[in-house]
């Protein structure tokens, strides 16, 4: 079960796993062209992808922090953060999801601009981590598009979750193109 005091460090050990998994590619002309299937995302489109959702994950985080009054802490050990039950009881977990149209990649960024992307995006979202400790965060609650709701913590969460899902998927694209 992960905790507030394990929010950032699962977040990192996420990213890790992601530029590992990225880091099997050829970054010039790899990253651009190698799929999964016809017609899948290349490399640098789940790069662009996981930097979008988690731009909008910022976003909804800002938003819940912003709407409403600011409240003293929960306790750290009360702060619900773990999303995995919930997600594991609507059969969320593992399974492929549809991407709304607005967070599909464009496909026109380069290698190097989807790492910079993901940069910054991760260090707004890890910016809100010190807001979060000190605010209440069980009652700052949102929809989620997947059907349910969360609450301030738990998205920051799904945004490692989401980046897992597409860990996956590059070693699945890998798996589809096997090095001699």
């Amino acid at each position: 079960m992960i905790g507030f005091a394990e929010l950032e460090p699962f977040l990192d050990r996420k990213r890790h796993e992601l530029l590992a998994a990225v880091d099997w590619f050829d970054p010039v002309s790899e990253a651009k062209s190698l799929r999964e299937a016809e017609g899948g995302w290349t490399p640098c489109d789940v790069l662009e992808h996981v930097a979008m959702v988690e731009r909008m994950v910022t976003a909804q985080v800002q938003l819940l922090l912003d709407s409403a009054p600011a409240l003293p802490s929960e306790p750290a050990g009360d702060k619900l953060v773990d999303i995995t039950e919930p997600f594991r009881e609507r059969g969320l977990l593992g399974s492929k999801k549809k991407t709304p149209p607005h967070l599909e990649p464009s496909g026109l960024m380069s290698y190097e601009e989807a790492m910079r992307e993901m940069q910054e995006s991760r260090a707004q979202l890890k910016a809100l981590l010190p807001h979060l400790a000190l605010r209440e965060t069980n009652a700052l609650i949102a929809p989620h598009p997947l059907g349910l709701s969360l609450n301030a913590c738990q998205w920051v969460l799904f945004s490692a979750f989401h980046e897992w899902s597409h860990i996956h998927q590059l070693k699945r694209i890998r798996a589809a193109h096997p090095r001699a």
